[in-house]
C-alpha cells in the first residue's frame, strides 16, 4: 500500500472512531426522590434510550434537590435550556401557564380511564402550551387519585362536616371547604405532630404519599375519594430534540410510547401496593357514599366554572372532554 493511502486509510478509521463515539449529553431534572416511582420510570427511560442510541445519546436523571431546579420551575427550566429534559407535574407549573391547573379540578378527571379519555381530547392543547414553551412531550404518567386520611370513618357528606383537614393544594382547600371541611394549610413536615396532637384531623393526599409519611400511626381511616387525577408529563428543549439526528429521534419517539403504557401499569400497582400496605398497618378503607359523591360533584362543578373565568379556553376542552364522558 502507499503511504499517502496508509495515511487515508488511517484518518478515515479515525473519524469513523470519533462518529462511533460522540455523545450528546443531556439532564433531565425531576422532583422527586430515588423512591419515587415516577423517578425510577426516568431512570428507566433514560437507560433505554442510552441503550438504543448505542450511547449517542447520554441523559443523566438529577432527582430532588440535585440540580437546583425547582419543582414549580420545571417548564422554564426546559424552555431556556437550563436542563435539556425534566419530568414535571403539570399542575405545578401553572403559574408559567395557567391551562396546566386544570386537572386538579375536582370530579374532573377520576382516574386512569378517564385521564387516557382526556388527554385524548386535551392533547394538542398541551402540544400548542408546549410548544410556546420551547418543547415538546415525550410522554405522561397519571399519579394515584388523593383521598382523605382521618381519625375517624368518613363515608357520607355529614361525616366530613367540620374535619380538619390538611390540604395540599389552593384547589384540594377550596374543594374540601365547598364540602364542609375545614381545611388547613400546614407544612407538611408538620402534619404528623399537628395530628398527633389533635389539632388536626387528617390529610388529603394519595395512596403513596400516605404510606411514605406513615400517615397510618397518626390516623386509623383512608377515604379513596378519587376526585382528581393529575399527570407527570416528561419534556424535552425543542433546539436539544432538534439538533438530533432523524434515526435519533425515532429512537427516543418509538420507546416513550412503548414505554408510557408500562409506567401508567407502574402507578396504577403503586395504589394498589400502597392501598395494600395501608390495610396491613391497620387501616379501615372506606367509600363515599351517594350523599359524598353528590356533594363532591356539586362542589367541583362550581370550581370548573370559576376556573374558566380566570382561565378561558378551558371551557372548550373541558366542554368536548364531559360530552365524551357524559359528566
Amino acid at each position: 500500500m502507499k503511504p499517502w493511502k496508509s495515511i487515508l486509510t488511517a484518518t478515515v478509521l479515525g473519524l469513523c472512531t470519533t462518529v462511533a463515539v460522540a455523545e450528546t449529553k443531556w439532564d433531565m431534572s425531576t422532583a422527586w426522590g430515588a423512591n419515587n416511582f415516577h423517578a425510577q420510570n426516568a431512570i428507566k427511560f433514560a437507560d433505554a434510550i442510552r441503550e438504543s442510541t448505542n450511547g449517542s445519546v447520554d441523559i443523566t436523571v438529577h432527582l430532588s434537590g440535585e440540580i437546583g431546579v425547582k419543582i414549580t420551575e420545571k417548564l422554564s427550566a426546559v424552555e431556556n435550556g437550563v436542563v435539556q429534559m425534566a419530568d414535571m407535574l403539570l399542575f405545578l407549573q401553572a403559574g408559567e401557564a395557567p391551562f396546566l391547573g386544570v386537572d386538579t379540578l375536582p370530579y374532573l378527571i377520576q382516574g386512569q380511564d378517564e385521564m387516557k379519555t382526556w388527554l385524548d381530547v386535551a392533547g394538542d392543547k398541551y402540544d400548542e402550551i408546549f410548544a410556546a414553551h420551547n418543547q415538546k412531550v415525550l410522554y405522561y404518567v397519571p399519579w394515584p387519585s388523593p383521598g382523605v386520611y382521618t381519625k375517624v370513618p368518613v363515608v357520607s357528606a355529614e361525616d366530613i362536616k367540620g374535619l380538619r383537614v390538611r390540604a395540599f393544594n389552593a384547589t384540594s382547600f377550596e374543594f374540601l371547604d365547598k364540602l364542609g371541611a375545614a381545611p388547613v394549610e400546614l407544612p407538611f413536615g408538620e402534619l404528623a405532630a399537628a395530628v398527633a396532637a389533635g389539632t388536626v384531623d387528617g390529610a388529603a393526599t394519595s395512596t403513596s404519599t400516605g404510606v411514605n409519611s406513615k400517615l397510618y400511626q397518626f390516623t386509623d381511616h383512608f377515604n379513596p375519594l378519587n376526585w382528581s387525577t393529575s399527570p407527570d408529563a416528561v419534556t424535552v428543549n425543542l433546539d436539544a430534540w432538534n439538533a438530533l439526528t432523524d434515526d435519533e429521534r425515532k429512537i427516543i419517539e418509538d420507546l416513550a410510547n412503548e414505554m408510557e403504557s408500562e409506567f401508567w401499569a407502574v402507578s396504577a400497582e403503586e395504589d394498589r401496593s400502597k392501598t395494600k400496605t395501608l390495610e396491613e398497618n391497620g387501616m379501615t378503607i372506606s367509600m363515599a357514599d351517594d350523599s359524598l359523591k353528590g356533594k363532591m360533584a356539586e362542589a367541583g362543578k362550581a370550581m370548573w366554572e370559576n376556573f374558566f373565568t380566570d382561565v378561558p379556553d378551558a371551557k372548550a376542552v373541558v366542554e368536548a372532554y364531559t360530552k365524551e364522558t357524559g359528566k
